[in-house]
């Protein structure tokens, strides 16, 4: 079983900035946005192509964020992490082949790719990427947050994307019974060390991910979160996801196939939460 690649449609971005940015910012953005081959355009009233928003801020993830999410398309959320106040130069290559549908793991490192079927597979994943951040020299920190968030990547792919004809889902209510799925149910992950952190991704062969769930995740930061077991999960995996990662990319292709990229950076992981986060959610057409 292979994992398809979707090339992905043109898709013109609307530049805007976040009331966290001086709007000059958008000046200093544009050519590190350009030279990433991100397709900007101009927006506003009579343009003949919708574009996307993609909002630079801060990177202050909060729960006014949410909404952003739940726009249709949702907007796109890019940090300026840089000393200069520009984005990085990785989180701009990861959108670019986000858009493109093109691979999200940086290109020309070794990247180590496992097809999981049993329930005990995740766990192993999980401590191979954490081996992977300690390898690389990592804090004892960043590979514990490595491991939970492939975890919760692995389980989300491998235990709540299948759903039979009917769109009921297969496995998520049972999760404490489950020991393996059918073979056509299977999931991939895939982790790396590139510039970033350790880049995890897990893919699923059904793509029905809507923005929904990271918008709630989103929304309850900084406060408790309001458990919602209607897809078979309390919605507490991704808000550590969101909390652990300092870059997250989605690229949903509907019935077909749910990629999730997270990036976990190797430094100490000391108000993690509160550091600087990209959020990409792009469902293509």
């Amino acid at each position: 079983m292979r994992v398809a690649h979707h090339p992905g449609a043109a898709t013109g971005l609307h530049l805007i900035a976040d009331p966290s940015l001086a709007p000059a910012t958008l000046e200093q953005a544009a050519p590190t946005l350009v030279r990433g081959g991100l397709p900007l355009v101009s927006g506003g009233v009579g343009a003949r192509v919708p574009a996307r928003e993609l909002v630079l801020f801060d990177g202050r993830l909060g729960p006014s964020h949410a909404a952003l999410l739940e726009r249709e398309p949702p907007a796109l959320l890019l940090a300026t992490r840089e000393p200069g106040g520009t984005p990085s130069a990785w989180e701009v290559r990861v959108l670019a082949s986000l858009l493109r549908g093109e691979p999200l793991l940086p290109p020309g490192v070794a990247v180590a790719k496992l097809w999981l079927e049993r329930v005990v597979d995740i766990k192993g994943a999980s401590s191979e990427a954490a081996a992977l951040v300690e390898a690389s020299r990592g804090s004892r920190s960043a590979a514990n947050l490595a491991a939970e968030v492939m975890h919760e990547l692995a389980a989300n792919a491998l235990l709540d994307a299948p759903v039979d004809a009917h769109g009921t889902p297969l496995y998520a209510h049972r999760r404490e019974s489950v020991q393996s799925v059918a073979p056509e149910h299977v999931c991939q992950v895939s982790f790396c060390v590139g510039e970033g952190g350790i880049f995890l991704e897990a893919v699923d062969l059904f793509g029905r991910l809507p923005p929904g769930p990271i918008a709630r995740a989103v929304s309850s930061l900084g406060g408790r979160m309001q458990v919602n077991a209607s897809g078979g999960g309390a919605g507490l995996g991704m808000r550590r996801i969101v909390e652990a990662c300092d870059l997250i990319a989605v690229r949903v292709v509907p019935g077909k196939e749910t990629r999730m990229l997270g990036v976990v950076g190797l430094g100490e992981a000391r108000r993690r939460a509160a550091l600087p986060k990209s959020l990409l959610y792009f469902k293509s057409e």
